[in-house]
């Protein structure tokens, strides 16, 4: 690793964990006093639950912040960790309105800052481009749970961690991987059907994932 690449990740680090501290005093107060000060917090109808889901998602883009930074870790691993950092800088404005307006962008900078090469970050994509299909099914489940009921919104934002590590799982341990699909997407379509949309998300799911549940040795590819 270079001096250029180095230093960029400390400041990744840095803006990150600051930014995933804020985020969850952001959420406390979403979860305290939200329905207080309905024009910071975007007058939300379940501030408890929306605020417990930012502090959720701030303690994960810290720990991504500051497992980015580790010397060695594979072009895999630093995308993993810069979706860590975009997710929840995204998600949250929608959670916690305008106490995200300044923890968001540090998430979305650090984000930005820890990857090394987009240009091996796409070649990664590209070769593993099922599984990242996968993990944006899972990050949309995020999105559609984030405004739901709070029963609704616990099991979707179960279901999508669930999809996201089910994407990245070597497919050789099959019945663990289909286990994981179907937690991440059955309860939350049987919950929100009548939405439509939450079927739509299981059946898209199901469909990525048939040809890599199907191919044993399917494995994730970071290499060149």
């Amino acid at each position: 690793m270079n001096v250029h690449a180095s230093r960029r990740q400390t400041v990744a680090a840095r803006f990150g964990v600051l930014g995933g501290a804020l985020g969850v005093g952001a959420g406390i107060i979403q979860a305290t006093e939200g329905s207080r000060i309905p024009d910071w917090t975007g007058a939300k109808a379940d501030p408890g639950a929306l605020g417990l889901l930012t502090v959720a998602l701030s303690v994960l883009a810290g720990l991504a912040a500051v497992r980015q930074a580790s010397t060695g870790i594979s072009v895999g691993s630093r995308t993993a960790c810069a979706l860590g950092l975009l997710i929840p800088g995204l998600l949250c404005f929608t959670t916690v309105g305008r106490l995200w307006y300044v923890p968001g962008p540090l998430l979305l900078v650090a984000g930005t800052l820890c990857v090394d090469s987009w240009r091996d970050t796409a070649s990664m994509i590209a070769r593993n481009w099922a599984r990242c299909l996968l993990s944006a099914l899972g990050t949309f489940e995020f999105l559609m749970a984030a405004g739901a009921a709070p029963a609704v919104m616990a099991v979707g934002t179960v279901g999508g961690i669930t999809l996201i590590t089910a994407s990245w799982l070597p497919t050789s341990r099959r019945p663990v991987v289909v286990g994981l699909l179907a937690i991440g997407t059955v309860p939350f379509a049987a919950l929100a059907w009548t939405a439509i949309v939450p079927i739509l998300l299981l059946l898209a799911a199901a469909a990525v994932a048939t040809p890599l549940v199907h191919n044993p040795s399917s494995r994730v590819r970071v290499a060149p």
